[in-house]
């Protein structure tokens, strides 16, 4: 999918799913490719902005590919003996087909609209679904339910199941969760493992601060995420700052003896 002249791979992801995330304009303007595009695109195809518009192409049948090519042009429109004028004939056949196409736009931009609203109130419900649950599990007052990361992590409780000790799945849900740029999860020994948190350009304080949360934060993580033979640490790094006296230097952070 190109988003603003980004490529993003969004695979089988529906177009109302990615559209409900995206910080587009509310003046939708919808243009459907038809189902044959969909053999090599995903469902939403491009997103770009026209003067104060969103254009979004999908890769789906409108109403004009609904209806029979019959009502719009004859059969036997492109057959002519004369192979010089084919050409021309078919420019002409193309224009006509974007105007009925242009159409009908309007109808097919109407139904996503509607589509899309009800993508926002199941994202709204599934949002708010896990609420009695999740509370059942923070009662205890032991957990600081203050903690940023904590509560993102905690509408993921009912689905424990499912999540405990599978480390490419943590892996990639630690990273949303913490909002880095990459997390590493390194065995250390068969039943140890350190997770390693990139955050570059941390101050001190805000390194200390960091690290208290997360303190927290891993405990609970550990106690519902990870395999209950399983120890573990963390660390919080950034190797990407360069070694100079200049810079602020923490021990064990962005330089180590």
């Amino acid at each position: 999918m190109k988003y603003l002249n980004e490529h993003i791979n969004a695979e089988e992801i529906k177009a109302e799913t990615l559209i409900s995330q995206m910080d587009t304009k509310d003046n939708l303007n919808v243009r459907m490719q038809g189902i044959f595009s969909r053999n090599y695109s995903e469902d939403l195809i491009d997103v770009s902005n026209e003067r104060d518009k969103t254009i979004l192409d999908l890769s789906r049948n409108g109403i004009f590919h609904f209806l029979p090519e019959g009502l719009f042009f004859e059969e036997t429109r492109l057959k002519n003996r004369r192979c010089e004028c084919f050409d021309d004939r078919y420019n002409a056949f193309k224009k006509e087909k974007e105007k009925i196409k242009s159409f009908f736009q309007p109808f097919d931009t109407e139904y996503f609209k509607h589509s899309l609203a009800l993508e926002k109130k199941l994202n709204a419900i599934s949002e708010l679904g896990n609420t009695v649950l999740t509370n059942a599990f923070f009662n205890d007052h032991e957990i600081d339910t203050n903690n940023e990361y904590l509560s993102k992590i905690k509408i993921l409780l009912p689905f424990v199941s499912s999540l405990r000790g599978n480390m490419p799945l943590l892996t990639n849900m630690l990273k949303n969760v913490l909002c880095v740029e990459k997390v590493e999860i390194k065995k250390i020994q068969p039943f140890y493992m350190r997770f390693v948190i990139h955050k570059k350009g941390l101050s001190k304080e805000e390194y200390k601060n960091m690290d208290r949360k997360l303190s927290v934060f891993f405990d609970f993580f550990h106690q519902w995420f990870l395999p209950v033979e399983v120890e573990y640490d963390y660390k919080i790094k950034d190797y990407k700052m360069p070694f100079t006296l200049r810079n602020t230097l923490l021990l064990d952070y962005n330089t180590h003896l």
